[in-house]
């Protein structure tokens, strides 16, 4: 009785290492997407408008969806910034006889979005924090799945 108690032990805590293993595996792993933020003009005027533009480059071997669209999503920050969305993409799916029009070939549209900065914000630098979505392909093994990443935006408020 002791032995088997022993090996359902040593069973439970290897299952227990390698889903540990497993859960920390793609966290370590480098995003399917490259995402750079411009923001333009640098410094901006408070009360005055950013224009926020995302280039987003896959690795090689990734696919990028046009539906369901590439969203970034950017919360109001009370005292530097409003809230602001925007979105490319397809509203609707692709017919089931035109799948590959439904991945961006080559160079991703950017995403662009204007955000408008308080007109009480401090001066100096701010980071805002926003979120963007996006679904993606592994050309190779066919493998989908969305993703939803943070994006720092920076602006300097003059």
């Amino acid at each position: 009785m002791r032995r088997m108690f022993t090996r359902r032990g040593v069973f439970l805590v290897g299952m227990l290492a390698l889903a540990g293993g497993a859960a920390a595996g793609p966290a370590s792993e480098e995003a399917p997407v490259k995402v750079s933020v411009k923001v333009a003009p640098a410094p901006i005027a408070a009360g005055g408008d950013a224009a926020v533009t995302l280039e987003l480059v896959p690795k090689p071997g990734i696919k990028l969806n046009k539906y369901p669209k590439i969203k970034l999503v950017v919360p109001a920050l009370p005292g530097v910034a409003g809230a602001a969305e925007a979105s490319i993409g397809n509203a609707s799916a692709p017919s089931a006889d035109q799948l590959e029009s439904n991945y961006y070939k080559g160079a991703v549209d950017p995403l662009s979005l204007s955000l408008h900065v308080d007109e009480a914000a401090t001066p100096g630098p701010h980071e805002i924090a926003a979120k963007l979505s996006y679904f993606y392909c592994v050309a190779a093994s066919g493998y989908c799945a969305p993703a939803k990443v943070p994006v720092s935006i920076p602006i300097t408020v003059r």
